[in-house]
């Protein structure tokens, strides 16, 4: 499958992926055949893009969290924050259930290549984020090999990282364009807030309520609140800082399109030792997939292929199948598959944007 913004679908596609808004009611079927009234309908529910089938292979990336757990978790957050926003309580209890499901899909898949693909409607973004951040800051911490104890207080901060933007001004939190600097600083704001409402918490760890204090806090010394650097940083308000950004930056947004994998995976590389933990940072980007699975890209051989498989620490020499050779042939017949990590000559000179994938796609998956 791969992505499309909205403005770019055409009736007769088919939906490649599930979506649902934070209260868990299903938007947008898998399977269904797009057309002009649901297309439009997207804009009205704020969606910026969609997952559609390939128009060459049928291939699906499997998931660190399955699409049960990603649903419940998500309502389960969005529940937990608007409660909150209403009487100013949280229920931990509900929270330890929301951590629990992702810890455990995250162990069951620890050794996966990190594929994150959920789409989300803007008014749902905080809280679909708040789950990616807490996921990616768990498979670090597996990674990084803490103790189960440490994982859980990582997560419950991780997960709760945000909360303190339930107290900033919806205006300001969900505005399209650039924040003014009055906007800017009372956005700044919900670190200290989110600290201080967690703190209070008697049964949350205070580290845990120091990753919503520090994760904005920058390793070279030029974040916010307090300008901390280095290891004056919590580790884990480092992790997640790490899991904000990468999330952040290959999600929809109301101000811009989310960036594609190998693009985010060279912006966390262009921030590391200055807003972002070099060695968490490397450890990172060795468990990210550079080249997601579903990914066409363009060969040094001018050929066009598509992605089938990518390995932990081989990003960058994924197993592709190729769909158009170098004389501009047809994928029909084709059945060549190459395999980077042994043709050490060969390389991906670049990776098709969706635009680009729709100009030479003359065949796209349409219903019987």
């Amino acid at each position: 499958m791969f992505r499309l913004a909205a403005n770019q679908l055409q009736p007769g596609m088919l939906v490649a992926s599930n979506i649902y808004s934070a209260k868990g009611a299903l938007l947008l079927a898998r399977n269904v055949t797009l057309d002009a009234r649901l297309i439009s309908k997207l804009g009205n529910l704020g969606i910026e893009s969609v997952y559609v089938r390939h128009p060459y292979l049928d291939i699906e990336p499997q998931e660190i969290l399955h699409e049960t757990t990603r649903v419940q978790t998500i309502q389960q957050t969005q529940k937990t924050f608007e409660n909150f926003r209403k009487v100013k309580t949280i229920n931990l209890a509900d929270i330890h259930t929301i951590i629990k499901k992702i810890m455990e899909d995250a162990i069951d898949n620890r050794n996966m290549l990190i594929h994150l693909t959920d789409i989300r409607a803007h008014d749902d973004y905080t809280f679909g984020h708040s789950i990616n951040v807490c996921l990616l800051s768990v498979m670090l911490g597996i990674k990084m090999r803490l103790k189960d104890e440490q994982v859980l207080d990582l997560a419950l901060g991780a997960v709760l990282h945000d909360l303190g933007k339930m107290l900033v001004p919806p205006e300001i939190l969900n505005k399209p364009g650039k924040l003014s600097p009055d906007e800017w600083k009372i956005m700044q704001e919900h670190t200290d807030k989110g600290f201080d409402i967690l703190r209070k918490q008697g049964a949350l760890s205070l580290v845990s309520a120091h990753v919503a204090f520090q994760h904005h806090e920058n390793y070279d010394g030029t974040g916010y609140n307090r300008g901390l650097s280095g290891e004056d940083i919590h580790k884990y308000a480092r992790i997640a800082a790490i899991a904000d950004i990468y999330d952040a930056i290959t999600s929809d947004r109301p101000y811009r399109k989310a960036n594609l994998p190998h693009e985010a995976y060279e912006i966390m590389l262009g921030s590391r030792g200055t807003k972002l933990d070099p060695q968490i940072t490397d450890l990172f980007l060795e468990n990210v997939a550079l080249y997601p699975i579903g990914s066409t890209v363009l060969l040094d051989t001018g050929e066009i292929a598509v992605v089938i498989k990518a390995l932990p620490k081989l990003q960058a020499r994924p197993i592709v199948k190729v769909i158009i050779d170098e004389r501009g042939k047809s994928w029909e017949g084709l059945d060549k598959i190459v395999d980077l990590t042994l043709e050490l000559t060969r390389f991906i000179t670049k990776v098709l944007t969706p635009e680009e994938i729709s100009k030479f796609c003359s065949k796209m998956p349409r219903s019987s």
